[in-house]
């Protein structure tokens, strides 16, 4: 019973904080880049705002990425973004490629998917929209640079190489799986839950990637 009360309680509270920190709506599509990798840490990739503290954010930033003030920031993000074109070629007897195909199984996402994936940029993509929306919060960039990012800078170049959310969210897998050797437990079960949970309000369902070719928010 205590546990069910603090379910409950994290529910109220996620709630409340979603609509504290609300985006007006003709921003919220652009929410949907970097939406997989927030929400393994916490389910707040609707809204720009952070519920993670600061100091474990500007420590896992310089930790992981080198990042430590704007100048640094802006390098790292815009070098995902001007290398994020990566061809690849999957072999389906490949020790890493059979360990994703059976995650996705798992969460049911659509091994074909995985399989017709020839190009891992979806992880740039991701990865620098994550980091933007995390710079944000950290203080390195302001709300107009990080809103540069998610609207102008990063979309085009994902309507550009991805017809839909599953060839996108495939792209992350394999570059995060197979490029990188990482475990894809974490990163499919978001992936997932953000193509197929129809009882989740889920960005990836409500907006398709072609809608954010639009440069104008509207």
């Amino acid at each position: 019973m205590a546990s069910f009360f603090k379910k409950m309680s994290e529910r109220s509270q996620l709630k409340k904080f979603l609509k504290k920190y609300r985006i007006p709506g003709k921003y919220q599509k652009y929410m949907a880049l970097g939406a997989a990798f927030i929400s393994i840490n916490d389910c707040t990739e609707n809204v720009l705002a952070l519920r993670l503290d600061q100091e474990k954010i500007t420590g896992m930033l310089e930790t992981t990425w080198k990042i430590t003030d704007r100048e640094s920031a802006i390098n790292t993000i815009d070098q995902l973004i001007e290398n994020c074109s990566r061809p690849i070629t999957l072999d389906a007897e490949n020790g890493a490629v059979k360990k994703l195909l059976d995650q996705c199984e798992h969460y049911y996402i659509k091994q074909d998917a995985i399989l017709s994936c020839t190009n891992s940029a979806g992880l740039n993509l991701e990865t620098a929209a994550f980091l933007a929306r995390n710079c944000f919060h950290a203080g390195y960039l302001s709300d107009e640079q990080t809103w540069e990012y998610l609207i102008k800078k990063i979309p085009p170049v994902a309507v550009s190489l991805f017809d839909n959310w599953t060839e996108y969210g495939a792209s992350v897998l394999v570059g995060h799986t197979v490029v990188h050797g990482r475990e894809p437990k974490s990163i499919a079960y978001a992936i997932s839950r953000l193509l197929n949970n129809s009882r989740f309000n889920s960005i990836w369902r409500k907006c398709p990637l072609n809608k954010l070719s639009t440069v104008n928010p509207g």
